[in-house]
């Protein structure tokens, strides 16, 4: 074999290897754009934020309201459930989401027994339901009467139910303390 024939080969493998660099950097690229938008879709989504210990009012700024429109019920409604918590120190979560007329969005708290909770409906049309770890309703907040307020029964996981008759955007304040 003659040094030109080794100096083809070592050329085309130098090659061989930049290109399968360049469509790997490639193929990395796009998948990490395709898995930051996927991100992007969920929070937009729903957010929920914490909210600091202070009683005072903090200014909610106001999402876009959502297309109200009538939607025919089915016999089930979907159901999505969510675990609320609060970073240590606060004593609350605003929630701002949207439901549709059949749908139920379900969050999750854990509280003790003797504990006061204060669900405030701050924008939308929607039903709130409070539902002891027992499975009873224990409150409720509909659109007109915005608060619920009262002081926990039990110890365990305290649902707030959120529904409502046609699609709304909602936004709602959770205190517990």
């Amino acid at each position: 074999m003659n040094n030109d024939d080794e100096q083809k080969r070592s050329l085309w493998k130098t090659y061989s290897i930049l290109m399968g660099v360049m469509v790997g950097g490639a193929v990395l690229i796009l998948g990490g754009q395709a898995a930051w938008n996927a991100v992007q879709q969920n929070m937009s989504k729903a957010s929920i934020e914490n909210k600091p210990p202070s009683t005072s009012s903090l200014p909610l700024s106001t999402p876009p309201a959502p297309e109200e429109r009538s939607q025919t019920l089915s016999s089930t409604p979907s159901v999505s459930t969510e675990r609320v918590s609060f970073n240590e120190g606060s004593t609350g979560a605003t929630i701002r989401d949207s439901v549709t007329a059949n749908q139920k969005k379900r969050y999750l708290l854990n509280c003790g027994s003797g504990q006061r909770m204060t669900v405030q409906i701050r924008q939308g049309s929607i039903n709130v339901t409070i539902i002891s770890p027992n499975n009873q309703t224990i409150g409720n907040a509909v659109n007109g009467v915005s608060q619920w307020q009262g002081q926990l029964p039990n110890s365990g996981d305290y649902i707030v139910e959120i529904s409502a008759p046609n699609q709304s955007g909602y936004v709602i304040n959770i205190e517990v303390s």
